[in-house]
């Protein structure tokens, strides 16, 4: 990459097939990648082409009505923040809205080589019953009281 402005330009074609992802366009997602990108999230931690689209043919096979939605983005040279949004239903946790934040870091080529997303996946153990009233306990006994 020549400049900041293809960096940017990279990482927003990367967040653009995110937000329009479907079964049939992982290709796409998987092609402004290296070829030995590192996905990982609270429940995955994977390398290589074939291993991420393995990771998202998974979500779709788990989550209806999926919606990414790109809040903001931010960076500087090969590394970038972004803030989004993760809706869908899934199964009977129902409907779930997730937001957090990928660290993007880009090859030389403006390939994505790393995205590490960071969410707080606590939110959805606790729509569990048995787990989620087990951390709703913890969650009263450490937390701050008001008074």
């Amino acid at each position: 990459m020549n400049s900041q402005s293809e960096a940017r330009a990279a990482v927003d074609r990367y967040n653009r097939t995110l937000e329009t992802l479907r079964p049939d366009t992982i290709d796409d997602l998987l092609a402004l990648c290296t070829a030995d990108i590192r996905f990982a999230d609270p429940f995955n931690d994977v390398v290589g082409r074939a291993a991420v689209g393995r990771v998202y043919e998974d979500m779709f096979g788990k989550v209806r009505d999926l919606k990414f939605t790109v809040l903001d983005c931010h960076g500087a040279g090969p590394v970038y923040l972004t803030r989004w949004r993760f809706e869908g239903r899934m199964g009977r946790l129902g409907h779930n809205a997730v937001e957090g934040m990928s660290h993007l870091t880009l090859d030389g080529d403006g390939l994505v080589r790393a995205h590490i997303d960071y969410w707080d996946a606590a939110r959805l153990y606790a729509r569990l019953p048995l787990l989620g009233a087990i951390l709703a306990a913890i969650r009263r006994r450490i937390s701050a009281r008001a008074g």
